[in-house]
């Protein structure tokens, strides 16, 4: 690698967010002997409602970059099985090395490494420069950097967008609502089970699943679906979201006892877009930054270590080569990043189209999806 002076401006790879894509990056950039620098407005990750569940394959991936030990929400015990009610249908799922997790902790602990590490400034990004040999960054506080690799992992945030002129491939048609909290038994007794889904036994305008899982020593309850915001129905699951699940669900109340809500109801939506980006010469989008991904879907850590495996892989070549657009595209046609892409495409319109048509078509949609078992494995 080349070498700078100790107090250069120049680095190899500056990574942009800090979050858990960003930091994977970052921390693997330096682990390779590169000079990183990465840049987040916040010393640390707030509560955000992200992924909230570690699975079998993000654990070998995480694995595979030697972080598992360091972000193993070792106070969650590990999932066994899953139990999915579907009216009076129950499923028992075998699984492995599923563990609920804090989105917020995960990304603090990485960002703890980068800050004994001293890689990670707390800064505000004024300005990005693409060039054929170096991009330029400027600090809100006039600081110039440059760098021959930037990786913008900035999540949904489209604030660099129209400065670096992408465009975006996007579809209003695609979108979700998702709800989080924590719920207590009303009683004494304890729950049944560990880890459980309910699914709709008939159709419902625009719901999809509900699955409860261990974090830490609280039950955490997610609810997906592609509703309005404005809608009456999420306005009453914020409101009172323990009664609307039991009215949306008729089988739960009599399947896990008299339960309440013990927390805030967190909520978010996402809309699908992916951005082309492969004009610039020295900057990728890795992440939420490329292509969003709707929760319903489970794959959103998976595609952000997809991501992080394929730049690691391709970092030496892309932070050194004097043709790097041409890296570029081999990052974005590399077959394990476009499946994953497709992947969480595909999965999206699926779960969508589940929840909001009653052709035979998606009929027999349904049928395959509940006869048939669930892909958890998506990365080679």
């Amino acid at each position: 690698m080349q070498e700078y002076p100790k107090n250069s401006k120049t680095f190899d790879l500056i990574v942009i967010g800090a979050g858990f894509c960003g930091s994977l990056v970052a921390i693997k950039g330096d682990d390779l002997g590169l000079r990183v620098k990465s840049i987040d407005t916040l010393a640390e990750y707030p509560d955000n409602f992200r992924a909230e569940k570690l699975e079998t394959d993000q654990s070998e991936a995480l694995a595979t970059l030697g972080l598992l030990d360091q972000v193993r929400p070792q106070v969650s015990q590990n999932i066994k099985q899953v139990h999915t009610f579907t009216g009076t249908k129950e499923t028992i799922t075998p699984i492995s090395n599923h563990r609920g997790m804090h989105y917020s902790d995960t990304v603090n602990q990485l960002r703890s490494i980068m800050k004994e590490r001293r890689i990670l400034e707390i800064q505000k990004v004024a300005e990005i420069r693409d060039g054929s040999d170096f991009c330029q960054v400027r600090l809100d506080d006039g600081t110039l950097l440059q760098t021959r690799l930037l990786v913008l992992a900035t999540g949904m945030g489209a604030g660099f967008r129209r400065p670096l002129g992408l465009k975006s491939l996007a579809s209003d048609k695609l979108k979700s609502l998702t709800f989080g909290f924590y719920m207590e038994s009303s009683s004494t007794n304890t729950l049944p089970y560990t880890a459980f889904n309910f699914r709709p036994s008939k159709f419902s305008e625009g719901l999809q699943y509900a699955t409860f899982f261990p974090i830490g020593s609280r039950m955490r309850v997610n609810l997906f679906t592609c509703w309005d915001p404005r809608s009456d129905v999420a306005k009453a699951v914020r409101k009172c979201p323990m009664t609307e699940l039991y009215r949306l669900f008729p089988t739960m109340e009599r399947r896990i006892g008299a339960m309440h809500y013990a927390s805030e109801v967190q909520a978010y939506t996402t809309r699908y877009y992916r951005l082309n980006a492969e004009h610039l010469n020295r900057i990728v989008l890795a992440g939420d930054a490329y292509q969003s991904v709707s929760p319903a879907t489970g794959v959103g850590l998976s595609k952000c270590l997809v991501d992080a495996q394929v730049l690691v892989d391709l970092m030496p070549t892309l932070a050194e080569s004097s043709s790097a657009q041409v890296q570029i595209k081999n990052y974005y046609q590399d077959t394990r990043k476009t499946r994953i892409d497709d992947i969480a495409l595909k999965r999206w319109q699926l779960v969508n189209e589940l929840a909001t048509s009653q052709s035979l078509r998606t009929k027999l949609k349904i049928l395959k999806h509940r006869i048939g078992p669930r892909i958890r494995k998506i990365i080679g």
